[in-house]
């Protein structure tokens, strides 16, 4: 199955991109080729002017579900990516630590996945690609399993940790409204194969939070246009 055809797009360092498209145009697939997991068939992908690949450290992926190991602790889920890179010293588990704490988790470090909300098991697994310390993050639906409440919180949550920690940020939803209240460029792609149908670029309510930005006249009207 052609998945993508003719597709083309930059990201600058520090940008929060979304990309929406309707269901099955090959949003994920763009994803597992910026991560390494697949091969492009024809064209590059230069990250950092070099090609990407899945042993890479430069970028964190981050799925639709949280994926914490239901046996081990949210501290103990925090390194499982640090073990997966042989990279479990010390020194990335204080960070990995410092992160829970600063972010508000810390109090739960000892409990297991189960007795965590939806919006705290996200927040520890955003936590978990962190401590990684990728300069990218690829963002595939991460909210979608979450209630609509715990969704508008979550994503006001995540923004901020994102800015906070100065990371590159690519983000694949269906959400418009999601997209037009995080992003600060929005890639909309056709139906399959997916070609870039255009681009917007967000300056409106730059000051605001995902949650409030939701509510101004621009977030209506970008919505409307994308829906279109």
């Amino acid at each position: 199955t052609l998945a993508l055809k003719d597709v083309s797009f930059d990201i600058k360092k520090g940008d929060f991109v979304a990309l929406v498209g309707p269901s099955g145009c090959g949003k994920t697939t763009i994803l597992s080729l910026l991560s390494g997991l697949i091969n492009a068939s024809s064209g590059e992908i230069l990250v950092n002017n070099e090609k990407p690949n899945k042993k890479s450290k430069v970028i964190g992926y981050m799925f639709q579900k949280d994926n914490l190991l239901p046996w081990r602790t949210v501290e103990k889920n925090l390194y499982v990516g640090l073990e997966i890179q042989h990279s479990n010293t010390e020194e990335k588990r204080n960070y990995a630590l410092s992160l829970l704490k600063k972010y508000g988790l810390e109090n739960f470090k000892t409990k297991r996945p189960d007795e965590l909300s939806g919006g705290m098991r996200q927040r520890v697994s955003l936590i978990r690609t962190l401590a990684l310390n990728p300069e990218i993050l690829l963002l595939d639906e991460p909210f979608s399993a979450l209630d609509f409440q715990t969704r508008l919180k979550v994503c006001d949550d995540v923004l901020k940790i994102l800015k906070d920690e100065k990371k590159t940020a690519l983000l694949v939803t269906h959400d418009i409204y999601e997209a037009v209240s995080m992003a600060d460029k929005i890639i909309v792609l056709s139906a399959r194969p997916a070609t870039v149908k255009n681009v917007h670029t967000l300056t409106f309510a730059r000051d605001k939070t995902p949650f409030e930005r939701r509510d101004t006249k621009e977030a209506t009207e970008l919505f409307q246009k994308i829906w279109s």
